[in-house]
């Protein structure tokens, strides 16, 4: 009996044996492990991105599929070693992973950012005026806020913000100056897109203008002359007689050669050119006359109005001092009836400021101070009998 209980070493190392093999058998497989990377973190809308992994344990032909924010977007399959890839343009952004479709195997999430796509068109540029541009934007529903920074000889001299509806944008950028602009247009960010961004450069060419000149030059011209306080007969699209004496009166302000024509150094001092300052701060009205530059300056609390040309004595008689508007004629002519002088207002003696059909770029008058007939009326109507008025070299 005790010979049949006996079990041989041999049966039992066989018998452990089949008791190993039954409980791997009966164990679950190890799950796969997947990776996920991106061609690049982020893209412009219309363009792909390339999806790359690696399934272990490496099975060939294993599906794969991709998923953008919880969405299926597309599948692969492994190749021999267990890699994938899988190229798409997507819609939107959101967290990108891969899923193996024979047992759900999940990868860890990569951030993907979509960023709206931005053409650029433009209107026509013309020195000192508003450049309409105009923003496309795919995708087409895309709505959000814009901003555009304009760059000038390397400062930021403008801002302007706006609103794309629908991807469609139109700004009315200022472009004050000559030579060339850099814009930089920047979409905010939405739910599904990332940050939109796009740059345009432009140059703004000037011509040389003098009287008889046309076009949208010379309303830019005046626009930025008017910005600057010199007094401007209008803005219009020519150069007149008129338009040609507030030339001058830029000319003399800025110590610039007193040509009546805008050439080069004129447009460029245009560019960038600070508003003049009066000499004196008070009182808080005032006119003041600089021989030497042969202009009026009309002064209201510590700034210039304006700036009109003037003649002063030809001998260099209109005194020099401090006096006041003694009195205002809206009419008034020379001794001898021949030459009308409107808009008097006397100064001293029998010197005054006034109107006259010739004020050339230097001093010509018998000691008053000539302004010209179209610019007289508005000095005129800003003064005062009594206000001080100053007249320096």
């Amino acid at each position: 009996m005790a010979a049949c209980r006996r079990v041989s070493a041999a049966a039992l190392a066989a018998l452990a044996t089949v008791v190993a093999s039954a409980l791997i058998a009966a164990a679950p497989a190890a799950a796969a492990t997947l990776t996920c990377q991106l061609s690049s973190p982020s893209v412009v809308f219309g363009t792909t991105v390339t999806v790359t992994g690696v399934v272990d344990p490496a099975v060939e032909a294993q599906e794969v599929v991709v998923t953008l924010a919880g969405v299926d977007v597309g599948t692969a399959l492994t190749a021999a070693d267990g890699t994938f890839s899988f190229a798409f343009a997507p819609a939107r952004g959101g967290d990108v992973a891969a899923r193996l479709s024979a047992d759900g195997s999940v990868s860890a999430p990569s951030p993907l950012v979509v960023k709206p796509a931005i053409a650029v068109g433009h209107g026509a540029l013309v020195p000192f005026l508003n450049t309409r541009f105009a923003l496309d934007v795919e995708p087409a529903s895309y709505t959000g806020d814009v901003v555009a920074r304009v760059f000038h000889r390397g400062r930021r001299v403008a801002t302007v913000r706006g609103r794309c509806v629908d991807g469609r944008a139109v700004l009315r950028v200022p472009l004050r100056g000559i030579d060339w602009f850099t814009v930089r247009f920047e979409l905010a960010p939405t739910a599904e897109l990332g940050p939109g961004a796009a740059k345009r450069s432009v140059k703004l060419e000037w011509r040389r203008l003098g009287v008889g000149s046309r076009g949208a030059r010379v309303r830019g011209v005046l626009t930025q002359l008017r910005r600057l306080r010199v007094v401007v007969p209008g803005i219009g699209e020519t150069y007149t007689s008129a338009v040609a004496d507030a030339v001058v009166a830029f000319q003399k302000a800025y110590r610039l050669p007193r040509t009546y024509v805008l050439s080069y150094d004129d447009w460029r001092k245009l560019d960038g050119a600070a508003r003049v300052r009066p000499r004196y701060g008070s009182p808080a009205r005032h006119l003041e006359i600089d021989r030497a530059r042969q202009i009026v300056m009309v002064v209201d609390d510590g700034s210039v109005l304006g700036v009109v040309a003037v003649s002063t004595g030809a001998t260099g008689n209109t005194p020099l001092g401090a006096f006041r508007i003694l009195r205002k004629n809206p009419a008034s002519a020379t001794w001898d009836g021949s030459v009308a002088l409107p808009r008097f207002m006397t100064f001293y003696g029998n010197m005054g400021l006034h109107g006259y059909p010739i004020v050339p770029p230097y001093p010509a008058s018998h000691g008053c101070v000539r302004e010209p007939l179209w610019a007289c009326d508005w000095v005129y109507d800003r003064s005062f009998v009594g206000e001080r008025l100053f007249i320096y070299q």
